[in-house]
């Protein structure tokens, strides 16, 4: 128990906002340029994996952010 609340006070002193943006940031290029880019090559499987982690990044970024803020 006292270990995870270590961790947890630890990870709300690197999560800041410019962090979240920069998460932000690489999770839209990474749905819209490297997406895109594979599948222009025909990689359609990965094109989609880079979508979806691309969402996972935009998404979940700004709600550990709020996470951390919360708890």
């Amino acid at each position: 128990m006292n270990l995870a609340k270590s961790i947890i006070n630890e990870l709300k002193e690197i999560c800041n906002l410019y962090m979240v943006f920069l998460i932000v940031f690489i999770g839209l290029f990474t749905y819209f340029v490297d997406g895109t880019h594979l599948r222009v090559k025909g990689n359609i499987k990965e094109s989609n994996l880079a979508k979806i982690i691309g969402i996972v990044y935009i998404v979940g970024a700004p709600l550990f952010y709020i996470l951390s803020r919360i708890l």
